[in-house]
């Protein structure tokens, strides 16, 4: 099982209260799951534009399946590593608040990086994350 810490200041306070992590270590037998960079669109392909909350919410969902297609089993709950690429670097604020809203206690280490744009019309976010399998020993 991945550990998680946080740095014992001021700061390791506010990533607790942000909803990510310091850094992390894995164990020794385990395989990484590298999922590409996900965009907010529903299951026909279509970006989801209604808001960009929407958006975020199919990003995630995305992410997740992305994992759970390459084998783990809890998908996004278990992702130790999130970069988060967004236009406007005030939706951080609503990504935030998705991903704490589904996963209270869940603290990877996170990045999110402001651009001028994506490479789709209409997308406001694009998220990549890591997670890992355990080797049976």
């Amino acid at each position: 099982m991945a550990q998680y810490f946080q740095t014992p200041n001021l700061l390791g306070q506010a990533y607790q209260a942000f909803g990510y992590s310091h850094a992390v270590v894995l164990p020794l037998n385990a395989q990484l799951v590298i999922a590409a960079g996900q965009p907010g669109v529903d299951a026909r392909g279509n970006m989801v534009t209604s808001s960009p909350k929407d958006q975020i919410e199919a990003c995630f969902d995305n992410c997740d399946l992305a994992l759970k297609t390459a084998g783990v089993t809890s998908g996004l709950a278990s992702a130790h590593k999130v970069h988060c690429f967004v236009t406007d670097i005030k939706d951080e604020a609503a990504v935030m608040e998705v991903w704490k809203s589904r996963y209270p206690e869940h603290r990877p280490t996170w990045m999110t990086l402001g651009i001028k744009e994506l490479a789709a019309p209409g997308m406001l976010v694009e998220i990549q994350v890591e997670a890992h399998l355990v080797a049976n020993s």
